[in-house]
């Protein structure tokens, strides 16, 4: 068996979620491909066409990628010379192409699934293996929050306020999309936040474990994940979150693992309201702590990989 899949660039959390497919199915033959989704470099275009060429299938891990390939080589015999299947990871754009072109497409969600109800559900997951559970659990009132791209509809201005304004420590680890709004992050948390960037996997489990809750304040429809919960609820650090991605699918098999902010993202004196009740309640917290590591033992990247396999039988 014979696969690539086609991701938009080497370091995105969609490469990650494609690797831990293509690290537990050692024994299948499965390149993994980056195809920028907007100008692709001439090594990814004759590395995909060495690829398309040597494949049984293409598992297309981005829709776009996809889109621009099919553009690429609109009258050539390339597109349909494969099947293919789609790896759906965005909440959004959900109906921005029919489909029609992929042979099976996957969702990672139920919000994504009752959209596209045809679509075969497998849930995002993580490494278990490198996010431990920490039985160490620290007393100390700090706040964490991990963002891949610091941006507006990730809500960090708000949170950063929120954790002055409560004189908690605000751990933010990330990198700028837009170094204005870093900055405005920086003025909203002041002498609190702590800015780590471009930090490595370990330094990120690291920042999970010295702080006391973690926050998610995206804003509704733009995340399928975060994976950032999972790795949270993984390490042992209480998620407070709004209800967005895979949230509802986690709340769903145990109500105590999250606590969700249902107010809009820009109400600061409801992330102060959680932050501090989470604060003030430390057994509350190790329960719900406990609760959220049952519940994400069922995201293992094993676990996603088996179901992986699967589908990819059914392809052939």
């Amino acid at each position: 068996m014979k696969i690539i899949q086609i991701v938009p660039a080497m370091a995105t959390a969609i490469t990650t979620q494609a690797n831990g497919i293509l690290q537990n199915n050692k024994d299948l033959e499965i390149r993994l491909l980056p195809f920028h989704p907007k100008k692709p470099s001439s090594k990814e275009i004759k590395d995909l066409k060495e690829g398309w060429s040597w494949c049984d299938f293409v598992d297309m891990q981005y829709w776009k990628s996809g889109s621009k390939i099919r553009e690429l080589f609109k009258g050539q015999n390339l597109w349909g010379s494969k099947k293919k299947m789609l790896t759906h990871y965005n909440p959004y754009n959900l109906h921005e192409e029919d489909w029609q072109d992929y042979s099976k497409v996957i969702v990672v969600n139920q919000y994504q699934k009752s959209e596209l109800p045809d679509a075969e559900l497998v849930p995002l997951s993580i490494d278990l293996n490198f996010f431990k559970y920490s039985r160490y659990y620290t007393p100390e009132p700090i706040v964490h929050m991990a963002v891949n791209r610091i941006e507006g509809k990730k809500g960090v201005v708000e949170v950063a306020q929120a954790c002055r304004e409560l004189d908690y420590k605000f751990i933010l680890v990330g990198r700028p999309s837009k170094p204005e709004y870093v900055k405005e992050v920086k003025a909203a948390g002041g002498s609190n936040i702590e800015y780590r960037q471009n930090v490595s996997d370990k330094q990120l489990r690291e920042s999970y474990y010295e702080s006391a809750i973690h926050v998610c304040n995206s804003v509704d429809n733009f995340e399928s994940g975060t994976m950032p919960i999972l790795e949270a609820m993984a390490c042992g650090i209480p998620v407070l979150t709004r209800w967005v991605g895979h949230v509802p699918d986690l709340y769903a098999e145990d109500e105590t693992c999250l606590r969700i902010n249902h107010e809009k993202q820009d109400n600061v004196e409801s992330i102060k309201f959680h932050l501090k009740e989470m604060m003030d309640g430390r057994n509350t917290r190790i329960n719900q702590r406990l609760a959220a590591e049952k519940v994400v033992q069922s995201r293992s990247n094993e676990e996603r990989a088996a179901r992986y396999r699967k589908i990819y039988e059914e392809m052939i």
